[in-house]
Formats: C-alpha cells, sequence, structure tokens
C-alpha cells in the first residue's frame, strides 16, 4: 500500500513540474529584450487580424451578393407581376370595350336592311306544309319587301280577267273574297276606329320613354328576332320601358280597349314599309313587321311573351315615296297563339291622320284582320287562278270539279269572318322625319306571319 502511495505521488510531483515548467517557457518565450521574438509575435497577430478582417470581408461579401440577389429577384417578380396586370388590364379593358360595343349595337336601331334579310329567311323557312299555299304565293310576291307582283291587284281590285269570264259564261258563281271581306269587316273596322282615347294615351305614354327605354327595346326586339331568348337583363330593362307605356298589366291592362281581365295582349313591333310601287294603275306595297306582345292574363301565375313576325303585301290607297320605318305599340285582342305555323291573314287596315310631335311623327292605326284557309288563298292568287282556268277545259276536271272548289272557298269564307282578330296602337316615325300617314287607311293587306318565340 506505502509503495502505491509513493508512485502516485511520483506522478502528481511530475506533472506539476511539467506545468510549471510550460508556463515558464510560455512566459520567457519572448524576453524583454528580445526584438526578434516580438517581431514573430507581432507579425503572428497582424496575421491572425488580417485573417479575421479577409473572413469579414468575405462574410460581408456573401451577404451583399445574397441581398443583391434577392434584390434582382424581388424586381424581376415586380417587374412580371406588373406585366401580368398590364395585360390583364389590357384583356379587361378589351373585353370592356367589346361588351360596350356589342351593348350598344344590341341597343341600336334594328336597320331596314337588317329587318328584310331576316324576313326573307323567314319565308325560306316556311315551306310547304299548312297554309302551304299562302307561303309559295308570299315568296313570289313580297319576297325581300321589294317586289310586289300584279296577283295583289288581281285579288283586291277585280278588273277581269279570263278565270272571271269563263265562270260568267258557265254561270257559276264567282267568290269576291275582297268585296265579301269589306263587306264582313264593317262593324268591326268601326269598332277599331272608335279606340282613338286609347291611341292618344299611348302616344302620350311614349313620349315618356327616354333613349335607354327605346334601346331596350330594339335589344329585345333584335335578340327574339334572330331567335333567341333574351337575358334577364334585357327582360328587366325590358319591362321598365313596357310599364310606362302600358302600366302594370300582368293581370289585366288598365289602359287597353276592353274592360281589364279581358285576355289580350300589348306589345312593341317593329315595321319596315317599302315605298310604294304602281301596277295597272294600283298602289302596291310591301312591309315586314316583328313584334313581341305580352299577356294580360296569367299562365300559370306568369304572363307569357310572344315574339312573331308578318309580311305583307299591301293594295293601298297611301302612297309612300320613300322607305319608312316605325316603333309601333299594340293592342291585340284575344289570347296568344304560341303556334308557329304559319298563317296567312287577309285584313283591312285603318289609319289616322298623322301628328306631329317632339319625339317623331305618329299615326294611329288598327286593324280586323282574317286567317285565310287555302280554299280561299287560291281566289286571290292569279297563278292558282289560272290552274282553275286550265281545270276548267281538262276533261277529267272540268267545272263540276272547279264548282266544287268555289263551294268550298264560300263555305270558308263564311266561317273566316266569323271571329275576326283585332289589334290598334299606333305607328311612331323616327325622330327628324315630316308627318306621314304610316298605315294604308283602308287598304286591304295581306300578311304572311308566325311565331319566332314563346316564353
Amino acid at each position: 500500500m506505502k509503495k502505491s502511495n509513493l508512485l502516485t505521488k511520483t506522478v502528481l510531483s511530475s506533472m506539476i513540474a511539467l506545468s510549471s515548467l510550460m508556463a515558464t517557457t510560455e512566459a520567457l518565450a519572448c524576453s524583454r529584450f528580445d526584438i526578434i521574438c516580438k517581431a514573430r509575435e507581432a507579425e503572428r497577430k497582424a496575421r491572425e487580424a488580417a485573417e479575421r478582417l479577409r473572413q469579414e470581408a468575405e462574410r460581408a461579401r456573401i451577404e451583399a451578393e445574397r441581398r443583391a440577389e434577392e434584390a434582382r429577384r424581388a424586381a424581376e417578380a415586380a417587374a412580371a407581376l406588373a406585366a401580368q396586370q398590364a395585360e390583364a388590364a389590357r384583356i379587361a379593358a378589351e373585353e370592356a370595350a367589346r361588351a360596350a360595343a356589342a351593348w350598344a349595337a344590341a341597343r341600336a336601331p334594328i336597320s331596314p336592311t337588317e329587318a328584310s334579310n331576316f324576313a326573307t329567311s323567314r319565308l325560306n323557312q316556311a315551306g310547304a306544309g299548312l297554309q302551304g299555299l299562302a307561303v309559295s304565293s308570299a315568296q313570289t310576291t313580297a319576297m325581300g319587301l321589294t317586289r310586289v307582283g300584279n296577283d295583289i291587284n288581281w285579288a283586291f281590285r277585280r278588273t277581269s280577267d279570263a278565270l272571271d269570264a269563263e265562270l260568267r259564261r258557265l254561270n257559276l258563281p264567282i267568290p269576291d273574297v275582297a268585296g265579301f271581306v269589306q263587306q264582313a269587316a264593317g262593324p268591326a273596322v268601326n269598332q277599331v276606329k272608335s279606340y282613338d282615347a286609347y291611341r292618344r294615351a299611348m302616344a302620350a305614354n311614349f313620349a315618356r320613354l327616354d333613349s335607354n327605354d327605346i334601346g331596350a327595346i330594339w335589344s329585345v326586339l333584335r335578340t327574339v328576332m334572330q331567335g333567341n331568348r333574351p337575358s334577364d337583363g334585357q327582360m328587366a330593362d325590358y319591362r321598365a320601358a313596357f310599364t310606362d307605356l302600358f302600366g302594370d298589366v300582368s293581370n289585366g291592362c288598365a289602359v287597353c280597349p276592353v274592360p281589364m281581365g279581358f285576355p289580350s295582349g300589348v306589345g312593341v313591333a317593329l315595321t319596315v314599309s317599302t315605298p310604294t310601287a304602281t301596277a295597272n294603275g294600283i298602289p302596291v306595297g310591301g312591309s315586314v313587321s316583328f313584334n313581341l306582345l305580352q299577356s294580360t292574363y296569367l299562365v300559370s301565375g306568369k304572363p307569357v311573351f310572344v315574339a312573331g313576325y308578318a309580311i305583307n303585301a299591301e293594295a293601298t290607297t297611301a302612297v309612300r315615296p320613300i322607305p319608312e320605318v316605325s316603333m309601333d305599340v299594340t293592342w291585340v285582342m284575344g289570347q296568344l297563339s304560341t303556334s308557329k305555323l304559319p298563317l296567312a291573314t287577309l285584313s283591312i287596315a285603318v289609319s289616322t291622320p298623322a301628328v306631329e310631335s317632339a319625339y317623331g311623327s305618329w299615326s294611329g292605326g288598327g286593324s280586323v284582320g282574317f286567317t285565310t284557309p287555302d280554299s280561299v288563298y287560291m281566289f286571290l292568287d292569279q297563278t292558282e287562278r289560272n290552274k282553275l282556268l286550265a281545270a276548267l277545259k281538262n276533261p277529267s276536271q272540268g267545272p263540276n270539279w272547279v264548282l266544287e272548289k268555289i263551294n268550298q272557298a264560300l263555305n270558308d269564307l263564311k266561317t273566316m269572318v266569323t271571329n275576326p282578330a283585332i289589334d290598334a296602337g299606333i305607328s311612331v316615325g323616327l325622330p327628324g322625319t315630316s308627318a306621314m300617314k304610316l298605315k294604308p287607311d283602308g287598304g286591304m293587306v295581306l300578311s304572311l306571319g308566325g311565331v319566332i318565340a314563346s316564353f
């Protein structure tokens, strides 16, 4: 045990001596007068300080480069964002400009060319079918509203033709369709003429419409004319103008000629009329109308809107030297039909003298119309009359076959006039036009019309 303690003490003494020696060596590394040693020490410290400065400079350089890179990236991101925002603003501006242009175009007045082109397309789509004879004849007499043939003159102002002469020789009755209709329509025509108070009320209401109201009407008419359903926004604008004209007609029209609650329709229309031509000394013209009517009665709790068109050939006492474009405010008696089948109508037109106002000229008007069966229409159309004349000379047909057609037409005429269609309203000329009679006074009008859409 003593040996072990001695060894331990010896080791500890050696370690203490070594530490003292090292401390003394360090303290005596550079003596007071050892210049060389001190120079080496100063050099070492200078190198260490330089290294520290170099490291700090390197860290500063790296930090500066990092910050420069961040700034560059931030600048690039800002530039990219600005470019994106500028592009988005450009696209938005272009979209807004296109939307504004489309909005303005939709609310612009419908041109006569636009209207006549659409009328031609509707005629081409009508084709054969129910009233096929009327459709085919209307295509030959009113296509494009620029050509009205002699058929209308023969229909309304009978002078004489070979069929008349042959039927007289055979002592067969001659269906005088125009005369029959004029006589049967007399009481209804007088009734339409009595609606003057309604027309004046409509003229006063129309004067209150501003450019936004008129634009809304053009927009909806153009949309339905093209076969599309108006948007909710369009209809909201249209209803505002509609209310200014007629008031609330959701379940009866207070200003209409018939008592409130009676089934009828009210609406607006565009009418484009061609200049009157004179054939065989008789003034003849053509026109096309697009209309949008609202029922004054509810169907399943809501009103019905019906958009339609009519293409007219007129034998008229009113001469139009230039084309006329008018906006019509209309009331029609009875429930609105939503059938898209084309129908031919023979009607007596009624008009009042035009009145000048601050917003243009307006003329009162109306008509009493009769839906024309093919059996009746064939006596209005000269081509069909020529076929009847040929049938008289055909042994397989002869007078008995023609007499059968005559009797059928006479029976259909009697049925036709028992329930005439009546409408009344005003036609408003464009601002700046002179006062003119926009509707023929007592003239016969042969129309082909149909429904474009109902909703």
